[in-house]
């Protein structure tokens, strides 16, 4: 669609890194600002989640470059 492949790529690293914050409960509001929202979850152990969750957006960015 007349992207370029390093800016897709690029932006599917970027919500990689969103979404698995998200997951693992790593998101601050440092790094959230003005848009940081908790939601509230049950704790626990994450981490298998999370690593899926990061395989996927690897398989994209791959498939992209």
């Amino acid at each position: 669609l007349g992207v370029p492949t390093q800016s897709a790529a690029r932006a599917v690293a970027i919500m990689k890194a969103s979404a698995t914050a998200h997951i693992g409960e790593t998101n601050t509001p440092a790094n959230g600002g003005t848009k940081f929202r908790k939601m509230e979850t049950i704790q626990g152990d994450c981490s298998a989640l999370v690593a899926e969750a990061a395989s996927y957006f690897d398989r994209v960015i791959s498939a992209v470059s």
